[in-house]
Formats: structure tokens, C-alpha cells, sequence
């Protein structure tokens, strides 16, 4: 299926975006939870388990716009498994659900260079919603 046969997000679509940290001591350890649709944003910010910062704004027509956009090259993400034993990978998950359908579902690791990539194009799409918030150090401070 190419991008052109892939329709952008419906309104009625809700976008739930995951990052999490590589394995590191507590104080500099920042996993995050975004999750938005047309009218609203939430990011919950957590270490090891500890929420950090639980922040919900409301979502502006352009940045949902350049999402829905965005989404149908999102079909073309191609994630591998690392080599076993890879150390200070990050983890990420993104799942778009729209009208009681799953549209895309899809997690993986980034670790020595395998699915960084896919982890960069999923960061970058929702970079529109993510800079509704603050800067991480602002957000959660160590």
C-alpha cells in the first residue's frame, strides 16, 4: 500500500505515542506517555515508574493537522530486533486507534543503530504535539 492509498487521520482519531529511556540511574531517567486526539493532549512523564509531570493542553487545528497528515507514511515503517544483548537502547510504542479500529499499532527498540530510523520518524511526527509542551528539563527537571 503506497502513502497515496493511505487516508490522514479522522477527527475522530486517537494517537497514543510512547518513549522509553534507556536504562539509567533514576535522577536522569525520563520515559514519556503522549496521547492526543483534535481537541486535547496529555503527556505523563514518568522515572522507573514515578510520575515526573502529568501536564494536558488543548490541541491547536494546525499542529492536528500537520499529525493527520503526517500519518499515511507512517505505513512504511520497517522495524527489526536488535542483536541480543544490545545495551542502552530506548524504547518506543505508537497506536492509532479511530472509530473502534486499530490503524496502526507498532513498538519496537532502538539499539546500535537497528530501528533508529522508525524511532525518529515516529518522534518527528509527533514533534507537533510534543512542542506544546515544555523542553524535558523544563517539564521534569533531574
Amino acid at each position: 500500500m503506497s502513502d497515496g492509498d493511505v487516508p490522514p487521520l479522522a477527527p475522530s482519531a486517537t494517537v497514543s505515542y510512547e518513549f522509553r529511556d534507556s536504562s539509567v540511574p533514576p535522577p536522569f531517567h525520563r520515559s514519556f506517555v503522549l496521547v492526543f486526539d483534535h481537541t486535547s493532549a496529555r503527556i505523563v512523564v514518568d522515572s522507573y515508574g514515578e510520575v515526573l509531570a502529568d501536564r494536558s493542553v488543548s490541541m491547536p487545528p494546525e499542529a492536528w493537522n500537520l499529525v493527520a497528515d503526517g500519518f499515511p507514511a507512517l505505513q512504511e515503517l520497517v522495524l527489526a530486533d536488535p542483536e541480543p544483548g544490545c545495551t542502552g537502547g530506548t524504547g518506543f510504542a505508537a497506536t492509532v486507534a479511530e472509530d473502534g479500529a486499530v490503524r496502526l499499532s507498532v513498538q519496537g527498540l532502538a539499539c546500535g543503530g537497528v530501528n533508529s530510523d522508525a524511532a525518529d520518524r515516529l518522534a518527528e511526527w509527533v514533534r507537533p504535539v510534543r512542542v506544546l509542551f515544555p523542553p524535558m528539563e523544563v517539564l521534569a527537571p533531574e
